[in-house]
């Protein structure tokens, strides 16, 4: 599968939560929880646009500090999403420290922070130039779960059950459609921006019936629908899907948000602290085993299950953890 995404986990599965997904052929990276954020070079840390946090435990968020930073003084914004009462704490953190030197940039970062509830979003602005107070905030209608929707990709999020919210999310890339230039020149087409044209419009879904205009070498101008191009020239690939869960609890409705959220994931990252024979461990804590998240994987239908977060008791018995997800993941 060809795919625009190089997802990788920040640290070994013992280590702090967080998985790092960089843009092929782009200065870009989307971040998903800030938990030790030593493994990752300034230069990557510097790619982010994009922070989706699933909750404020000190393991999950404690690299805020890092990566403000190391953004500070660069001009950028950075768009933050985290479950209810996250607006606090990012305003929180900011406030632990002194701002009386900002007024030598001209604007040294700011933070767009979108706070995630059942009904509704929530979004404020914290400008470093006016000492980060909350400005421009307003709330939004929340439908599907998408927190963001670009041309080449979404993500969506469910909110989950860890004695607090915690939110799970997956990123998914949008058809690939590429036009066949063997076919092109067969038709005796020429090139140009109508090919933009026609790939916007397979993209956007527009009607098999909708008329574009196609210049032809032998015949002139010609009008065809969509439909008839994309039998002759469009080749369309399913992108990649990606989810991330951490830090929830195995019960029945729980178990089905993730479901959702997750199924036909091609590579899904999921936590995995407790073995299967510390269940009731793994209950009182609101945290899954390795079972429980093989059995999710397997009833979502994943391609890929990539388990971690693993708690420090088992330093000796990560391969077992593995194995465990693994075979409930195999229907063993």
């Amino acid at each position: 599968m060809h795919s625009n995404f190089l997802p990788k986990l920040i640290n070994d599965p013992l280590g702090d939560p967080g998985v790092m997904v960089e843009f092929l052929c782009q200065q870009r990276a989307l971040q998903f929880d800030l938990g030790d954020l030593s493994s990752i070079t300034n230069s990557e840390l510097l790619k982010i646009s994009h922070v989706f946090i699933s909750h404020t435990h000190i393991d999950h968020f404690i690299g805020f500090d890092h990566l403000l930073r190391v953004i500070f003084g660069r001009g950028k914004t950075i768009h933050l999403y985290g479950p209810e009462n996250f607006i606090t704490n990012v305003a929180g953190k900011l406030a632990g420290f002194t701002w009386n030197l900002v007024d030598r940039y001209s604007e040294s970062v700011t933070f767009e922070v979108t706070e995630v509830h059942s009904s509704h979003l929530v979004k404020v602005k914290l400008k470093a130039i006016d000492r980060f107070k909350q400005s421009d905030k307003r709330e939004i209608s929340f439908q599907n779960g998408i927190l963001l929707d670009e041309e080449k990709f979404t993500v969506r999020t469910a909110i989950l059950e860890h004695r607090i919210p915690c939110l799970g999310f997956s990123l998914e890339e949008k058809n690939h459609v590429n036009i066949c230039k063997d076919k092109l020149k067969k038709m005796h087409y020429q090139s140009g921006p109508w090919l933009k044209e026609l790939k916007k419009c397979v993209c956007e879904g527009k009607s098999d019936e909708y008329i574009l205009e196609v210049p032809s070498m032998m015949k002139g101008t010609q009008k065809k629908t969509l439909g008839q191009l994309k039998q002759e020239l469009v080749l369309i690939s399913p992108g990649q899907k990606i989810s991330y869960v951490v830090d929830t609890i195995y019960n029945e409705a729980n178990k089905n948000r993730i479901i959702g959220l997750a199924r036909g994931s091609d590579i899904f990252y999921c936590e995995s602290p407790f073995l299967a024979e510390e269940e009731a461990r793994g209950q009182e804590r609101f945290h899954l085993t390795a079972r429980q998240a093989g059995i999710i994987a397997r009833q979502a239908e994943v391609k890929k299950l990539n388990v971690f977060h693993f708690s420090g008791r088992h330093t000796l018995r990560t391969e077992q953890l593995i194995q465990e997800a693994e075979e409930a993941f195999m229907g063993k």
